[in-house]
């Protein structure tokens, strides 16, 4: 690709003017940089727990928190909006890809200790190596099909407010859950989104710098089941470890804390830090 395309496809990409107007807004902006919650157990009350992601392989963002919430008892379902067909094919055809990673998606799963997987069977567009696209569905009508899986859930984890890494598809569904989640009322779901906040992240390109996080978890423990579960992304393991410049069982154990913004409490009750002995000075 030439050096005039790459420019194109960037100036071109609606992400890259909101990911500088965001920078410039949070000049202006204060922060909170230490959760309130150290561990799940503020989430006790979360039997019923929904994953809602983009991609296989998007769950290993959240994987230490699924494992402490499998563990201490939660049914957790992953919503997943595509199957991946527009990432890296590797040694599969592109036609394949789409069933391939599924199933790849599937064995994680296994790994994590997680339920039913939904499909929403939208299409993932091809990327290149400067640009993603989200797939072609509105925002309105991605949180109408989101909303009867998420209605009897307790809790909804998904994509932050900056996508990560500022993918397309990511932004999508963080921008479907927060009209799905509006619409339940107080009724509906408490929301999570993952890589909120931190001063101190393993990959600083990787963080949804506007989500102030509520919640701080060490999930070291968990090193080896999430490291196994990354794995099982065969096809997009080398794409992975370019851009985290290492080996996937680096990458989890340079992240042995997540970190997550409530971004809605809706009907979970969720104790005050001072009732749950986990604030700092407790730790």
């Amino acid at each position: 690709m030439s050096s005039l395309e790459q420019i194109s496809q960037t100036l071109t990409n609606p992400a890259f003017y909101r990911k500088r107007i965001r920078g410039l807004a949070r000049m202006f902006r204060r922060f909170e940089d230490d959760p309130k919650w150290q561990s799940v157990s503020a989430l006790e009350a979360a039997k019923s727990v929904v994953l809602v992601i983009a991609h296989p392989d998007d769950e290993t963002f959240a994987s230490g928190l699924l494992c402490e919430l499998v563990d201490a008892g939660s049914q957790v379902d992953v919503i997943c909006v595509t199957r991946g067909e527009g990432g890296p094919a590797g040694k599969v055809t592109r036609g394949e890809l789409g069933a391939v990673r599924s199933v790849e998606l599937r064995k994680a799963c296994d790994v994590l200790g997680l339920g039913e997987i939904h499909f929403l069977e939208h299409r993932d567009p091809i990327g290149s190596d400067y640009r993603a696209w989200a797939p072609d569905v509105s925002t309105e009508d991605l949180a109408e099909q989101i909303a009867p899986l998420i209605s009897d859930a307790d809790l909804v984890v998904s994509h932050g407010s900056s996508g990560e890494y500022w993918h397309p598809a990511h932004l999508l569904v963080f921008a479907a859950m927060k009209r799905s989640v509006s619409d339940f009322g107080e009724s509906g779901p408490a929301w999570l989104t993952m890589m909120a906040r931190n001063s101190e992240p393993a990959a600083s390109n990787w963080v949804n710098l506007d989500d102030e996080a509520h919640f701080r978890i060490n999930v070291s423990a968990h090193a080896e089941k999430r490291a196994t579960a990354l794995q099982c992304h065969e096809t997009q393991l080398s794409l992975f470890e370019k851009w985290m410049e290492g080996s996937a069982l680096e990458f989890i154990q340079r992240n042995p804390e997540e970190h997550y913004s409530l971004q809605r409490r809706g009907k979970l009750e969720i104790p005050e830090p001072a009732d749950v002995g986990e604030g700092l000075g407790n730790h």
